[in-house]
Order: structure tokens, then sequence, then C-alpha cells
């Protein structure tokens, strides 16, 4: 997710100034839409969430006010609810983060630890986290304060179902109601497994089978099941057991529904299982009322997680501590060493200035030149960040996050790889410039081999929207390394082109 090819940085496309508060409100409902229109006071509220997918906050080019998510929001949200009398029982599917490694065994970490200070009554094991290091995810669920561990699974188990690092399932009490919550890792995530023998799945429906009763014989009013995988597989458990009033699931659509879902052929009582989806990447929540009415005894709200919610200060405070345990770390406590790139070595873009002047003298007016700054004014600062540094640095995967051996690796000890330099896009150049200096003996050819190899074709209309077949151009693919869905959702290379366009040397 390299900003190599387009006009926005972080930096150029800070957050709007609003005139007031008022008018940054008027904004988010403009775009989003007001929610809770005409809703009674509830006497309960279920809040559904899950697959944040690492995104502890919003991540992109494209400005605070033009983005959903993040759990500085969504405490927020959550607060107010609360604040208004509302009760709230918050449930999460689990898929907290979407990698694995030093840098996600962190995130993970910081991630429960937001949703336990969110009082999150319940959370489900993802298939993601499950792949973390055995030991440290043991250590994560272990380390919770007594009372507080959320995390819930009718299947699974970590080492062996004595540990007990985690509930089959729990009930909940608001007021004079009990509800009665359980999750469980779908069939869909068993062969990801098979590898992690620290891991002890059983099949969801015979799990199911042996909880249920625990569960109706603490006469509940009302049960739920928490579901990872994907609808297909939840709505078949909602029809194998319709004793649960919600199914609610992972792996569907980006954007949850906005209505509610009655799963057809589920029916207890008359009454047909209602199904929730999460969305991706902690954008939305899917909130739904509970009412003693006969008429409407129930209503759902999708929220978006946009910028009518202010910023909690309590998850900053949080997300400020996750950047300096990362900051301590460094990158080669996180385990990024280097990997060898499989052509040649990143130099940094000076070495390309001497003969490229004209080209030089376009690329220091982009956001490009100083990518790097714009993680440093962040805050707080995300230049200690692999999952950042890789689109705003040079010599990094930008979707792997990972540096490459020559690649950038710190301020002090790599300062000519700052900032999305020119071997991002052509490529790392240590044998083209060492053949053009002379410190290598090369003839015509080789010279010109090797200037070839760094050469970008664009081809005809390249990039355009409207139905180019992506797999002839090349160059935009580079771009939406970085300019993704996510991070630069309005990316159109046709126009960003014409703010880097450069051709040759002088």
């Amino acid at each position: 997710m390299t900003l190599i090819c387009g006009a926005l940085s972080l930096l150029q496309a800070a957050e709007q100034k609003f005139e007031s508060r008022e008018a940054e409100i008027a904004d988010a409902l403009k775009k989003n839409g007001p929610i809770f229109v005409d809703w009674p006071k509830p006497d309960l509220v279920l809040v559904f969430s899950g697959e944040m997918d690492g995104y502890l906050e919003p991540c992109g080019c494209a400005g605070l006010e033009n983005q959903k998510g993040g759990l500085k929001r969504r405490h927020t949200f959550l607060k107010k609810l609360k604040a208004d009398g509302w009760p709230v029982v918050a449930l999460d599917m689990g898929g907290q983060i979407r990698r694995f490694g030093s840098q996600a065994d962190i995130k993970y970490r910081f991630a429960m630890k937001a949703l336990t200070m969110l009082d999150y009554q319940a959370v489900g094991l993802g298939i993601k986290e499950l792949q973390l290091d055995a030991g440290n995810l043991a250590y994560v669920i272990a380390n919770f304060e007594e009372g507080t561990n959320p995390i819930v699974s009718a299947n699974v188990d970590i080492f062996n179902p004595d540990a007990g690092l985690s509930s089959r399932f729990r009930i909940v009490k608001v007021g004079e109601i009990k509800i009665g919550v359980t999750a469980v890792l779908g069939k869909v995530h068993r062969a990801a497994l098979q590898n992690a023998s620290d891991i002890v799945w059983t099949d969801p429906a015979e799990a199911l089978q042996k909880v249920l009763p625990e569960l109706q014989a603490a006469n509940c009013d009302l049960l739920i099941l928490l579901v990872h995988a994907n609808p297909e597989e939840a709505k078949a458990l909602a029809k194998q057991f319709p004793q649960f009033q919600f199914v609610a699931t992972t792996g569907g659509a980006e954007e949850p529904p906005h209505r509610l879902t009655p799963i057809e052929g589920s029916s207890t009582n008359g009454s047909p299982t209602q199904f929730i989806e999460a969305g991706h990447k902690g954008m939305y929540l899917t909130v739904v009322g509970l009412y003693d009415d006969p008429q409407q005894p129930m209503r759902l709200q999708r929220v978006p997680l946009d910028h009518r919610f202010e910023n909690s200060e309590a998850m900053q405070e949080l997300l400020i501590e996750y950047q300096e345990e990362l900051k301590t770390m460094g990158l080669s406590g996180l385990g990024l060493t280097g990997n060898k790139h499989s052509v040649d070595s990143f130099v940094g873009s000076e070495a390309c200035a001497d003969c490229h002047t004209e080209a030089t003298e376009i690329f220091e007016e982009t956001p490009h030149s100083h990518a790097t700054q714009t993680l440093i004014d962040l805050e707080p600062s995300r230049h200690y960040d692999p999952e950042c540094l890789s689109c705003h640095v040079t010599g990094w995967n930008p979707q792997e996050f990972f540096p490459y051996a020559s690649g950038y690796m710190g301020l002090e000890k790599t300062p000519h790889l700052t900032d999305n330099g020119c071997e991002n896009c052509h490529g790392p150049g240590a044998s083209h410039v060492a053949a053009e200096n002379g410190d290598v003996d090369a003839d015509d050819a080789e010279l010109e081999r090797l200037r070839a190899a760094l050469r970008l074709k664009i081809v005809e209309n390249e990039g355009n929207r409207d139905g180019q077949e992506i797999k002839t151009a090349v160059v935009v693919k580079m771009c939406l390394d970085c300019h993704d869905l996510d991070n630069s959702p309005e990316f159109d290379f046709q126009e960003y082109w014409k703010d880097v366009e450069h051709h040759g040397k002088d």
C-alpha cells in the first residue's frame, strides 16, 4: 500500500476543518444518515460487532471525515447509549486481527484490552487470533482481571478443555432479563487449524448440543449464538438450533444489513431467529433494541462509526500506549530484519537526483516526498508502526508489511530511504546507479538493459475505472498496493497521475 502513484497523503488529506462541532455532525448526517429515528427507549439494547481485522482506528488517505470505524468512536457511542439510560449488552463475534507475527500478538492484546474497557460481555475467538502463537494467545486471555474475561467458545479450547481459558457460555443479567450467550468457530475454518496442535476444535453442532441444555436450564429469557464463519453456515446452525432468538455471524458483506433479517425455517414458538451480520473492519455496529411491545418487539439500527462521534480520550491513551510499545520493540524486536529483494538493492532517491533533475523537482512537489513526515506528525506518531511504514517509506513490501534487507530500517539508520521514493515504483536501482557512475564495468548493452528494467510503460488509458483490463495496467496495479479501497477509496489513476507525471532523464 505504498503511496507511489497518487497525489494525496495523510497530511494533505487531513481532517476537514469544520466551523463548529455542529457543522461536523451535520456533515456526518448528510453523508451517512441519522440513527435511531423515532426510537423510544428500549428495554434492552444488543450491540453486535466483529471482524475488526486489526483496524483499531481508521486507516488511509481519504481524511477521517470520510472514514468509518475505530475504537475511539466506538467507545464514545457506547458511552452515549449508557448515558442516555439504555441498558446495553455488547457482543463480538471475534476477528480482532488479520495478520500474524509479533505485531499481531501485540495488537490482539490491545484489542482485547479495549473491548474489556468498552464493557463487552462476550467475545468470540476468530480464526486469525487462533493462528497466533498459542502461548501468547493464552497469555492475553489468562491475564484478564478477575471477572472480566469475556472470551466465549463452545467448540474451541486453547491447549485443552481443562485449561479454563474461556467459558463455553456466559449468562448476562440486565435488570430482570437473563441472556444466555455462546459462540462457535465454524467448520469453514477447520482446515486453517490443522497445523495448530495447541488448539482443540470440536464440530459446532456437536458442541452446541452439549451447551444448549445448560443454557436452557439457566432459564434464560433470550439466547444468542455468535458465529465466526459465514452466513451460510450460521443460518444452517440457526435452523438446526432454533432455540436461539439471535444468530450473529462474521464473513458477510462489508456493510451489514440495515433491517431485521428473519431466518426462514428457524421458527420457535412462531418467531423466527433473527440473523445479524457484523460488516468488516469495525466500520459499523449493529444495534438491536428490544421492547415489551407485541406490535413492534424489536428494531434494528446499523450505526456508522463516523465523525458524528468524538474521539474517546481513554481509547486515545490506549492507542498511544500501543504505539509506544511498537517503538520500544523496534523493527528487529518485531522480527523485521529485512528480506532479500529478488531483483536488486535500494539506494534511495538522492542517488537518482543528479541525473533525473526534472523528475526530482516534480517528485519534491508531491506528497510522496514527505510521506514519512506525515506519520511523524500524527498523534500519536506512527513511524514505528510497520503497518503504516510500509506505505510511507522506501524499500518495503506494501501489502505484507515487511522491509527488504536494503530498505528503510529507521530514521537514524537509513535516512536516505524515508518517503515514497523513486524505487517504490521503478524498482531497486543499485545496479543501475553503480553502472551509470562507473563503479562497475558495463558496456552499452548492459547499461541499456539496466535502464530498461527501471522504465515504467503506461498503457493507453491506464487505470481507467470504466472497464479496463487490470492485467495490462502494470503501473496502476502498483499504485493499488497502497491506494486500495481501504486507504484511498476515491483513487483514480487518470486524475492522480496528472500531479506526479514525469518522463525519463533530463
